[in-house]
């Protein structure tokens, strides 16, 4: 569910590091993210433009940020749950539904939008097992419900 703009403004004020009422334009995809929003940074860029790329490049004010999140809202969703189950099948030899928490590790951190080792780590805590393997369905579950899945 969208949130309102009261809410969404809301959002926008948190990442006011300055009071001003503005953002830092690297700051775009973060609020949009926290709106709810599935983005990829590469969505982000398209849709901000050049000039937010590097931190104290420019500030935006919620009025010029609210028609970005707009076009940033109508992009369409990138994967869902039986997208990615099907994209780490390639890792699972046995057809098992477990692949090895090393595989799920190094295609995080070497595929498409990297993450550090640090978010690799806080995302692959809890799912190996003894054996360090991950079943593979739940850990994308997992993912996908986000970093408070009970709220």
């Amino acid at each position: 569910m969208a949130p309102s703009p009261d809410q969404l403004r809301e959002i926008f004020n948190l990442y006011d590091e300055e009071l001003d009422g503005k953002i830092d334009g690297t700051q775009i995809g973060a609020v949009a993210r926290a709106a709810g929003l599935k983005i990829t940074n590469a969505q982000v860029n398209k849709a901000a433009g050049e000039e937010y790329k590097r931190v104290g490049q420019k500030r935006l004010p919620f009025e010029e940020f609210l028609p970005i999140y707009e076009q940033l809202k109508g992009e369409k969703a990138q994967g869902g749950q039986a997208d990615f189950v099907e994209g780490l099948k390639v890792y699972d030899k046995e057809e098992c539904g477990k692949i090895l928490g090393a595989e799920i590790r190094h295609a995080l951190m070497a595929l498409g939008e990297r993450l550090s080792k640090d978010e690799v780590d806080e995302i692959m805590k809890g799912v190996e097992d003894s054996e360090g393997m991950v079943v593979y369905d739940q850990f994308v579950k997992k993912v996908l419900a986000g970093p408070f899945p009970d709220e």
